[in-house]
Protein backbone atom coordinates (compact mmCIF):
# COMPACT_ATOMS: atom_id res chain seq x y z
CA UNK A 1 0.00 0.00 0.00
CA UNK A 2 1.41 3.45 -0.59
CA UNK A 3 2.33 5.30 2.06
CA UNK A 4 0.46 8.54 1.30
CA UNK A 5 -2.74 6.53 1.16
CA UNK A 6 -1.61 4.82 4.89
CA UNK A 7 -1.06 8.65 5.68
CA UNK A 8 -4.44 10.01 4.34
CA UNK A 9 -6.44 6.85 6.39
CA UNK A 10 -4.80 7.52 9.38
CA UNK A 11 -5.48 11.52 9.14
CA UNK A 12 -9.13 10.15 8.57
CA UNK A 13 -9.31 8.20 11.77
CA UNK A 14 -7.38 10.67 13.99
CA UNK A 15 -10.27 13.64 12.76
CA UNK A 16 -12.93 11.20 13.93
CA UNK A 17 -11.40 10.38 17.45
CA UNK A 18 -10.45 14.11 17.76
CA UNK A 19 -14.50 14.53 16.92
CA UNK A 20 -16.02 11.80 19.43
CA UNK A 21 -13.11 13.25 22.11
CA UNK A 22 -15.57 16.68 21.95
CA UNK A 23 -18.29 15.12 21.58
CA UNK A 24 -18.08 13.37 25.04
CA UNK A 25 -16.58 16.56 26.62
CA UNK A 26 -19.98 18.09 25.53
CA UNK A 27 -22.07 15.24 26.87
CA UNK A 28 -19.76 16.13 30.24
CA UNK A 29 -20.18 19.63 30.76
CA UNK A 30 -17.21 20.93 29.32
CA UNK A 31 -17.40 24.53 27.58
CA UNK A 32 -15.27 27.19 25.90
CA UNK A 33 -16.62 29.93 25.58
CA UNK A 34 -14.06 32.40 22.92
CA UNK A 35 -15.92 35.33 23.61
CA UNK A 36 -15.25 35.88 27.41
CA UNK A 37 -12.34 33.56 27.47
CA UNK A 38 -13.88 31.39 29.45
CA UNK A 39 -13.74 27.53 30.48
CA UNK A 40 -16.90 25.82 32.42
CA UNK A 41 -17.37 22.53 33.85
CA UNK A 42 -20.24 20.90 36.14
CA UNK A 43 -21.03 24.16 37.48
CA UNK A 44 -17.70 26.09 37.89
CA UNK A 45 -16.13 28.38 35.79
CA UNK A 46 -12.96 30.29 35.27
CA UNK A 47 -11.98 33.14 33.40
CA UNK A 48 -8.42 32.53 31.26
CA UNK A 49 -6.16 34.98 29.91
CA UNK A 50 -5.87 35.34 26.08
CA UNK A 51 -2.56 32.86 26.07
CA UNK A 52 -4.03 30.41 28.23
CA UNK A 53 -7.05 30.29 27.09
CA UNK A 54 -5.66 29.85 23.19
CA UNK A 55 -3.25 26.52 24.95
CA UNK A 56 -6.29 25.06 26.66
CA UNK A 57 -7.90 25.47 23.07
CA UNK A 58 -5.20 24.12 21.20
CA UNK A 59 -4.40 21.00 23.52
CA UNK A 60 -8.64 20.49 23.71
CA UNK A 61 -9.00 20.13 19.74
CA UNK A 62 -5.84 17.51 19.90
CA UNK A 63 -6.07 15.61 22.87
CA UNK A 64 -3.44 12.82 23.30
CA UNK A 65 -1.39 14.13 20.78
CA UNK A 66 2.15 15.89 22.22
CA UNK A 67 2.95 19.39 20.51
CA UNK A 68 6.67 20.69 21.17
CA UNK A 69 7.06 24.10 22.72
CA UNK A 70 7.88 25.16 18.95
CA UNK A 71 4.78 23.67 17.84
CA UNK A 72 2.45 25.19 20.49
CA UNK A 73 4.55 28.53 19.69
CA UNK A 74 3.07 28.25 15.92
CA UNK A 75 0.00 26.64 16.49
CA UNK A 76 -1.24 27.73 19.64
CA UNK A 77 -0.17 30.99 19.36
CA UNK A 78 1.29 32.09 16.29
CA UNK A 79 3.76 34.45 17.85
CA UNK A 80 7.88 32.55 17.52
CA UNK A 81 9.10 35.10 19.60
CA UNK A 82 7.73 33.31 23.16
CA UNK A 83 10.60 32.04 25.33
CA UNK A 84 10.26 28.27 25.99
CA UNK A 85 10.24 29.62 29.69
CA UNK A 86 6.86 31.43 28.96
CA UNK A 87 5.21 28.32 27.18
CA UNK A 88 6.03 26.34 30.64
CA UNK A 89 4.27 29.12 32.60
CA UNK A 90 0.77 29.27 30.79
CA UNK A 91 1.06 25.68 31.09
CA UNK A 92 1.61 25.62 34.89
CA UNK A 93 -1.20 28.07 34.87
CA UNK A 94 -3.29 26.39 32.86
CA UNK A 95 -3.08 23.12 35.30
CA UNK A 96 -3.86 24.79 38.46
CA UNK A 97 -6.99 26.20 36.46
CA UNK A 98 -7.78 22.22 35.24
CA UNK A 99 -7.12 20.79 38.73
CA UNK A 100 -9.41 23.98 40.30
CA UNK A 101 -12.27 23.04 38.05
CA UNK A 102 -11.56 19.00 38.60
CA UNK A 103 -11.55 18.94 34.93
CA UNK A 104 -10.59 15.09 34.57
CA UNK A 105 -7.96 15.42 32.43
CA UNK A 106 -4.01 16.23 32.77
CA UNK A 107 -1.20 18.74 30.84
CA UNK A 108 1.47 15.93 30.60
CA UNK A 109 4.65 16.45 29.64
CA UNK A 110 7.08 13.69 28.06
CA UNK A 111 10.61 14.11 27.22
CA UNK A 112 11.32 14.26 23.57
CA UNK A 113 8.00 14.17 22.66
CA UNK A 114 6.29 17.89 23.75
CA UNK A 115 3.32 18.51 26.01
CA UNK A 116 -0.23 16.88 25.81
CA UNK A 117 -3.69 16.74 27.23
CA UNK A 118 -4.65 13.65 28.28
CA UNK A 119 -8.25 12.52 29.38
CA UNK A 120 -8.66 10.15 32.99
CA UNK A 121 -11.59 8.04 33.44
CA UNK A 122 -14.06 10.22 36.04
CA UNK A 123 -13.85 9.04 39.16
Amino acid sequence: MDVKIIESQMDGYQKRLDLWYKRIWDLNGLWLDPQGRVIRYKGREATLTVREFQLLQFLLAHPHRYFTVAQIVGQAWAEPDLFPEEVRNYVLRSRKVIAALEIPCDIVNRLGRGYSLEFRAEK
